[in-house]
Order: structure tokens, then C-alpha cells, then sequence
């Protein structure tokens, strides 16, 4: 196992490994178990044949059905190389127009709508039921691999006992990587959508913690096993 975080997949974006990260008991997350990334979409045989080397076997799309092109060569080849599992995460109509305009108002904030995905029970209990099988490497993503994405690297990285300051900056990289940073003025008014501002991820983990105390106790109130929660733990820290 190469120990490098950030991975160079040739057509797949954002794609980083959740290994290295040291925890606040210190211990360190280990590497070659969870991948979290942008959109497969674009996926050709060689990022296909990177992705079974590496170890992935289990493949998690957090986007909606009306968001994934199922017909497509490339989900194709997803399926028939990767045991594959579509579960949105996100309400099926997405953002308002209203809270659209009070996002680029800043009159409420993309944290906020974070609330909606870690509130989602009966999806976070069908992902971490899927990323807790000990069959090889689960790799989950969502279109841009910083939203979904970022709240169930969130909810692992919690679990593990990572610090918030480093979950955070998991979080905060993702413009970057995604090339977002130098291509949009922060003045811009859908640059807000763009951006992972730390705030973001500081106000998601602020009202999980708040709201239920710590990961641990919050996926048992979504209703996840506790057998589940452990195999999780032993992922994370083997």
C-alpha cells in the first residue's frame, strides 16, 4: 500500500484516501480502507483498473437517480467490476429556490443545509451498513466529492475520534482540488456553492455534536447496529 492521501486517478477527480489521520487518543486512521472522491462519470478503463488495484471493492453513489447516468458505458463497467450501491443521501428535489436565494444572500449558510443530510437516518444507516463490510476498500462519492461526500468523511473521521480541526480541513481542500479556488472569485454570487468554506463543516459538526453529544451516540440514534458501529471502528483503526 502506497501511503499517499491524495491519489492520481487520471479522469476521476477530488480522490483522497482516509488514512494518516491521527486521533485525538493517539492513534492514526488507516490507510487502503475508505476512498472518498468526485463523480465516477467520467471513469475509463485504466482509472477502472487503478481503482481494483488499489483494492476497492464496494463502490456508494450519494446522488440522486436523476443525477447518475445509469445508461452510460462507464456506470456500465462500474457495476459490473465494483459491487456498486446507489443511495442518495440528499432530499430527492434538492435546494429550493428560496434557499437558493438566501445562500447567495448569506442570509443562511451551505452549513446549514448539512443539517438535512446528517438528519437523513434511514440513508446514513444503509451507507455505514455498506462501509462497514470488511471485503476490501469502500469508496463513496457524491458529483463534486465535497457536500455528501464531506458529511460522511465527516461522520468516519468522528467516529475514529480525528480532531475537528483536521476534519475541517478535510473538508476545506475540496475547492482546491477541484480547481474551484482559482476559478471563482470569492465575490462571485455562486461561489458560495463552490467554495468549501471550514465554517461549513465547523457549523455541521457543531450541531452533530450538539444535538446528540458525540458520533458514536448519534449513529446508534439513526439506528445503526452496534455491531455495525464497532466493525466501523475496527475499519477505521485497524
Amino acid at each position: 500500500m502506497q501511503f499517499c492521501r491524495r491519489l492520481a486517478i487520471v479522469n476521476i477527480k477530488n480522490a483522497r484516501d482516509l488514512g494518516g489521520f491521527p486521533t485525538l487518543d493517539g492513534k492514526v486512521t488507516s490507510w487502503g480502507k475508505f476512498l472518498r472522491t468526485a463523480t465516477l462519470d467520467d471513469a475509463k478503463d485504466c482509472d477502472i483498473k487503478f481503482l481494483k488495484d488499489y483494492g476497492v471493492k464496494s463502490l456508494i453513489d450519494l446522488r440522486r437517480e436523476s443525477e447518475i447516468p445509469f445508461e452510460s458505458q462507464s456506470y456500465k463497467k462500474l457495476q459490473a467490476n465494483f459491487d456498486y450501491h446507489q443511495i442518495s443521501l440528499a432530499p430527492d428535489k434538492g435546494l429550493r429556490e428560496k434557499e437558493i436565494r438566501q445562500i447567495i444572500n448569506r442570509e443562511i449558510s451551505i452549513g446549514s443545509t448539512y443539517r438535512t443530510l446528517i438528519d437523513n437516518y434511514k440513508k446514513i444507516r444503509e451507507i455505514m451498513e455498506v462501509l462497514s463490510q470488511d471485503n476490501g476498500i469502500s469508496l463513496f462519492h457524491c458529483q463534486e466529492g465535497k457536500d455528501r461526500t464531506g458529511i460522511i468523511s465527516m461522520i468516519l473521521l468522528g467516529l475514529a475520534n480525528v480532531s475537528r480541526s483536521d476534519i475541517i480541513a478535510d473538508y476545506e481542500i475540496s475547492s482546491a482540488y477541484l480547481g474551484y479556488v482559482e476559478r471563482y472569485d470569492e465575490n462571485e454570487p455562486y461561489s458560495v456553492f463552490r467554495i468549501t468554506s471550514p465554517y461549513n463543516m465547523k457549523e455541521a459538526y457543531e450541531y452533530l455534536i450538539r444535538k446528540y453529544e458525540s458520533f458514536e451516540a448519534y449513529l446508534a440514534y439513526a439506528g445503526v447496529d452496534k455491531e455495525i458501529i464497532e466493525k466501523l471502528k475496527r475499519k477505521l483503526l485497524s
